[in-house]
C-alpha cells in the first residue's frame, strides 16, 4: 500500500510564479533557437515579379471595376458581384474599390446585403 501512495500519491500543485518563470524559459529558449537560425541574405531573395508589372496589373484591376461599376449604371455593386463578373479576385477587386473611392470615383453606401458601390459624377467622366 505504500508504494501505491507514493506512486499515486498528491502531487504539489505549481503556483502562478512557477508557472510564469516555466513560461518565460520556454520562450527565451525558442527565441534563442530562432535567433540562431540562418539568416536570409538579400542575394538568396527571389523577387517573383518586377515592381513596374505589379502596378500595371492595379491600373488594369482598377480599369476593370471601373467599367463593371459604369456597366450597372444607378445600381450599387457589391464587391463579390463585381469579382465573379470580372473574374477578379475579391482582395484585387476591393483593392481597386478602395483606389476608387479615395479618387472620389466611387463611393460606398452601406446597404442591409453589405457594402454597396456606386459611380460618382467624376466616376463617369473617367471611364
Amino acid at each position: 500500500m505504500g508504494i501505491l501512495k507514493n506512486v499515486f500519491g498528491k502531487k504539489e500543485e505549481k503556483t502562478d510564479d512557477d508557472l510564469k518563470a516555466a513560461v518565460l524559459k520556454k520562450a527565451t529558449a525558442n527565441w534563442n533557437a530562432n535567433s540562431e537560425s540562418s539568416f536570409i541574405n538579400e542575394q538568396d531573395v527571389v523577387v517573383k515579379s518586377d515592381p513596374a508589372d505589379i502596378e500595371e496589373s492595379k491600373k488594369k484591376n482598377i480599369q476593370t471595376v471601373l467599367l463593371e461599376l459604369a456597366e450597372r449604371g444607378e445600381t450599387g455593386v457589391l464587391v463579390t458581384s463585381i469579382s465573379d463578373k470580372a473574374g477578379l479576385s475579391n482582395i484585387d477587386t476591393t483593392t481597386a474599390l478602395s483606389y476608387l473611392v479615395e479618387n472620389n470615383y466611387a463611393e460606398a453606401i452601406n446597404s442591409p446585403t453589405g457594402v454597396k458601390y456606386y459611380l460618382t459624377e467624376e466616376g463617369r467622366t473617367q471611364k
